[in-house]
Order: structure tokens, then C-alpha cells, then sequence
């Protein structure tokens, strides 16, 4: 029994550094560290170090302790990010058009940080959780700024914060029973449809056409739910048309139909005025969710949502054992921010750096590829290129083999966002791309 002890604490150790949990000159604990840990005799602990310095597998110092003199790679450890990353792209591309990225001059981070340090200069704020629902002061500026800039119009008790849009919509989908029809455009949207599947929601794709989703398509669901982007998503990426916005809030109100508009990147419009959303013109059917992923940083995890009043006391009470997901920290932040002013005036920089980028690649596209069609997606931040659907896979193959990234849509169109490219780097991009798909 004391020598299976003695090899225990052995082929633990041994365990560890050929895994590269131990790496070479780490310290590992003293005997009596290691016998109160393992709960074993000191002298267990000294037969087992003794093997380990005979194998080279450590050596001591004295009065200092012991230490590793092996190297081991991070097998252990490499297979188990290797096997999680099985899927994923996580190269870095040089040219990167994918929209998952914003470049480094669309957002000021001096500024930024000034106001992540006033935040922690409220120390007394920051001794607690948090409110759960969101802080008071982030909630009071995003109803004044969501009226100022979309046209929303909800108390300040009805605006709910969140570590994002689907953290949000999760919340959303408690409120309603399981197995609901919800709908969604054909295309479709991943990330809100994998929270509707996860929530046991029945999700219908709608037929579309170029104002919106069809009234008929409407009529034929019998749906609870709808879900929208009603700024830049869906089939046709642009947003909703305003006739069909008001055809499908009439719906909404005649059938009792709920509406959840995800307003991303409303404000963003900067070729064309801004079209106010939908929940302008409905305070009782239209849960309204807005967030500031490519309006600040993808990184800065806030999202907010406005409910309708009688939907309100439901949300309260399903909502008394939650916490906050958003960071604290941020949201005093975020509230300074924009309450000094920030906000708009970042917003208006964007429009004019974003007006110029889409600009800049529209027309550099058009010169390399004159034989193609090109349509820009102001509120996407994206331009569509039209081509032959034999050529698609293959296009975004030798563009990935030559450090650029693109995509392409559910239209089997290839995508390029002008978000997280560098004005710079446009040129240089759309000359090597002229060179491998011509």
C-alpha cells in the first residue's frame, strides 16, 4: 500500500509534465505541500521526488525547492483546442471581408478608455452586482437616445440590458410557451434561429419579396411570433420598406401576433436618411432589440431591448432569480459615454468613414470586374458581387489561399464587408483579387 502512495504521487507528477500542465523550470510543490494536498505521509512524498531527480525528471535548489528539467509540448492540452476548433477558420487573413471584424479607425479606444476609467473611479458602484435588468443610468440615456435616433418610444422601466442579442432573445422566448410558431425570413438568420431551436420554437420560413416579407406568407403561417431585421438582414439585406412595415404591423395588431424587430445597425444608414423602426409606430406588439456591435466594438457586449407594457409584468416576475450579463464596468461606462455626447458624435464620424470605404471598394470593384453586378447593403456594411454559382466556392477557395477572406450569402452571391478592412488596404485587396478570379 505505501509503495502503490509512493508511485501515485510519481506518475502524477510524471502525468503533468509530459502533458505540459508542468513546464520546464516550473516550481512544484514541497513535500509538505504535496503530502497535505494528496493527503499521503511526507516520507511517501520524499521516496516519490527522490525517483523523480534519479529519471532527470526534476532537480532542486537548495532552500529554494523543486523544479522541472524536462520539456514536454502541450500534447494534452494542443489535442483539446485542436479538437474544438474542428470547423472553425481561426486564421487571420490579411484582407479581411468577412463583417466579423471593425478596422482600428472606427473606433476612438483613447476615448474609450477614459471613460472605462471614470467607471472604476465609482468604486462604491462597483462593490455590487449590479442591477438585473441593467443599470438605471444606461437605461435612462439608451430611451432618450433610441427616440432621438429610431424613434422608439417606451418608458424607462421597459428597456431591459443584455450581454447581447441573443442573450436578449432568450429572454424574449421565456415569455411565451414552448412549441410557438415563430417566423423568420427564407435565408434565414443563424444566430436568432439556433436560440428559437434551442427554446423549443418552431421556426416557418416566410416567402419575401423586395419591400419585405409577404402579407401572404403572413396569413399562411399562423404564427405567435416574428422575428425581423427590419434594418439589414434577410433575403434581400436591405431594410423593410416602409409601406410593408406598416401592412405588417396592422397584421400584427388584427391576429395578435407578436413582432421582435432586431434593429442592428439602424442607425448606420449614410448614403440615404435613416428609417425610423418599426416599434415607432407599435408600443403593444413589437419587442424592440438594439445593440452596438459595429456601432462600437464587436468585443464591448451590451445589448438592449424595449418591451411592450402588458409584457412588462410577465418579464418581472420570470425574472426574479436572474443576474445581470453584461458587464457593470461597461455600462457605467457606456452611460457616461453617451450621455456626454460620445455616441452621436462617433456616429456621425462612422457614416462619413463608412460612406467613403463603401465608396472606395464599390469602385475599385467595379474597374476590376466590369462584367459583374454589384449592389451595396448600406446598414450591412457589405457589396454583393453576382457570379456564376460554379465559380463561387472556387472564388472564395483561392481568395482564402491568397490571405483574403470572403464569403457569400444564402443568393449564392459573394459577400464583402467594408467593415473591418482598412481604407489602405483596399486597393492592394481588389488588385490581387482582379489577378486570381480573372
Amino acid at each position: 500500500m505505501k509503495e502503490y502512495k509512493y508511485l501515485m504521487v510519481y506518475d502524477s507528477i510524471v502525468d503533468d509534465i509530459q502533458n505540459g500542465y508542468l513546464k520546464y523550470n516550473d516550481k512544484i510543490p514541497s513535500i509538505r505541500k504535496m503530502a497535505k494536498k494528496l493527503d499521503v505521509s511526507r516520507t511517501t512524498v520524499e521516496s516519490a521526488y527522490l525517483q523523480l531527480l534519479v529519471e532527470g525528471y526534476i532537480y532542486s535548489k537548495e532552500k529554494v525547492g523543486y523544479f522541472v528539467d524536462v520539456q514536454y509540448s502541450n500534447r494534452e492540452i494542443d489535442n483539446n483546442i485542436t479538437n474544438n476548433k474542428i470547423g472553425i477558420d481561426n486564421h487571420k487573413y490579411r484582407y479581411d471581408f468577412s463583417g466579423k471584424l471593425v478596422d482600428n479607425e472606427c473606433f476612438n479606444l483613447d476615448i474609450w478608455k477614459k471613460y472605462i476609467k471614470k467607471a472604476l473611479n465609482q468604486s462604491d458602484d462597483l462593490l455590487s452586482y449590479g442591477e438585473p435588468l441593467g443599470e438605471l443610468s444606461l437605461k435612462k440615456v439608451l430611451q432618450k437616445y433610441s427616440h432621438e435616433y429610431r424613434g422608439v418610444r417606451r418608458p424607462v422601466n421597459n428597456y431591459i440590458i443584455g450581454a447581447g442579442f441573443q442573450i436578449l432573445l432568450y429572454h424574449v422566448c421565456s415569455l411565451f410557451e414552448k412549441e410557438n410558431i415563430v417566423g423568420i425570413e427564407v435565408g434565414g438568420f443563424t444566430q436568432a434561429e439556433a436560440v428559437f431551436h434551442d427554446c423549443h420554437m418552431q421556426v416557418v420560413k416566410l416567402p419575401v419579396d423586395d419591400h419585405g416579407i409577404t402579407i401572404e406568407g403572413l396569413k399562411e403561417a399562423n404564427l405567435k411570433l416574428l422575428y425581423l431585421n427590419s434594418s439589414s438582414g434577410g433575403y434581400h439585406g436591405h431594410p423593410i420598406k416602409q409601406q410593408r412595415r406598416l401592412e405588417i404591423i396592422e397584421y400584427a395588431r388584427k391576429n395578435g401576433v407578436y413582432i421582435i424587430e432586431d434593429d442592428h445597425n439602424g442607425e448606420l444608414k449614410f448614403n440615404t436618411k435613416p428609417i425610423d423602426a418599426m416599434a415607432k409606430f407599435d408600443n403593444d406588439h413589437i419587442i424592440y432589440i438594439g445593440s452596438f456591435s459595429k456601432l462600437l466594438l464587436p468585443s464591448i457586449r451590451i445589448s438592449y431591448m424595449a418591451l411592450p407594457h402588458h409584457l412588462l409584468p410577465i418579464f418581472l416576475q420570470k425574472s426574479n432569480g436572474y443576474h445581470q450579463t453584461a458587464s457593470k464596468l461597461e455600462q457605467l461606462a457606456l452611460a457616461m459615454y453617451i450621455e456626454d455626447g460620445q455616441l452621436s458624435r462617433h456616429l456621425r464620424r462612422l457614416r462619413k468613414h463608412y460612406r467613403n470605404k463603401s465608396e472606395h471598394l464599390l469602385k475599385n470593384l467595379q474597374q476590376s470586374f466590369p462584367h459583374y453586378n454589384f449592389v451595396l447593403y448600406e446598414t450591412a456594411l457589405k457589396i454583393t458581387m453576382s457570379v456564376d454559382e460554379n465559380l463561387l466556392d472556387s472564388y472564395i477557395r483561392i481568395a482564402k489561399e491568397n490571405d483574403i477572406l470572403v464569403n457569400k450569402n444564402n443568393n449564392n452571391q459573394i459577400t464583402l464587408s467594408f467593415s473591418g478592412i482598412l481604407d489602405q488596404d483596399i486597393d492592394q485587396a481588389t488588385e490581387i483579387l482582379e489577378k486570381i478570379w480573372l
